[in-house]
């Protein structure tokens, strides 16, 4: 979907992605005091973890459609005009805040904190996108609130009723974005929580949201999608490294107790 100002179209899909980014890093900016971080350092980290998410998620995208890419030979710009899989741009945007960290000597914990709490904010006016380009559609679905498409592009079913996942996903990221703001405000202090937060709280809900999906380009093994693994692999290493952290932080404060 598109609309018109001063005689120039613009998408929607690219309308929503642009504002999610602004909004999100000028919640950044504002609560970045909390963690004595510059707004520069903000800004720069922003701009190597947006590069790196974009490279992981052409990357995982491509990953995920490799065997339509070789059956119907695609063309490269059409590739690099296509879709992306956020769970790529997720670990791409791990490594280029871990980049950016590593060069200038600063805290990957408090950068993980901090992005960790506005990037559902983003995502969620992604999605917002997704919902009017017509792609990340759901299921078939005739019940209340079932919208139907007459034009969009890629895949999409035309004349269909369908489950609008994206704006149900919209939804739930902003309820977690607001829950993770709100905790931060009074416990600012928390190293890592506001990540493991995020990480715990959307790994559950894409696995249960991907049951609701009806794109099949996102891939598929063994009856889940490639999604519904990565969220797997998420939640069991980030429940494993809490729990050892949580033993670990008992065991130091018992040896404090036994050694005054």
């Amino acid at each position: 979907m598109y609309f018109s100002i001063l005689g120039k179209t613009i998408p929607l899909y690219g309308l929503f992605f642009y504002i999610g980014i602004f909004i999100s890093a000028t919640v950044a900016s504002f609560i970045s005091h909390k963690r004595s971080i510059a707004k520069f350092d903000v800004v720069g980290c922003g701009i190597f973890t947006m590069i790196g998410a974009g490279i992981g998620a052409k990357l995982l995208f491509v990953i995920v459609t490799l065997k339509d890419i070789i059956r119907y030979n695609i063309p490269i710009i059409a590739i690099i005009r296509g879709g992306f899989v956020f769970y790529g741009g997720v670990i791409g945007g791990l490594a280029g805040l871990l980049i950016y960290c590593f060069s200038f000597k600063m805290k990957a914990v408090d950068f993980l904190d901090l992005f960790s709490i506005v990037l559902p904010l983003g995502h969620a006016f992604g999605r917002i996108g997704c919902f009017f380009a017509g792609c990340c559609y759901g299921i078939e679905y005739h019940g209340p609130l079932s919208y139907t498409y007459t034009i969009t592009a890629g895949s999409t079913p035309i004349g269909v009723p369908l489950l609008p996942i994206q704006l149900i996903e919209a939804f739930l990221l902003f309820v977690l974005f607001s829950v993770l703001i709100s905790v931060f405000i009074h416990h600012p202090e928390r190293k890592l929580l506001y990540a493991t937060l995020y990480l715990l709280s959307y790994s559950v809900i894409r696995f249960i949201l991907e049951f609701f999906r009806g794109d099949v380009e996102r891939g598929s093994l063994w009856n889940l999608s490639t999604s519904q693994w990565i969220s797997i692999v998420i939640l069991s290493v980030t429940t494993v490294l809490s729990l050892r952290a949580q033993i670990n932080r008992c065991h130091n404060n018992q040896e404090k107790e036994a050694h005054p």
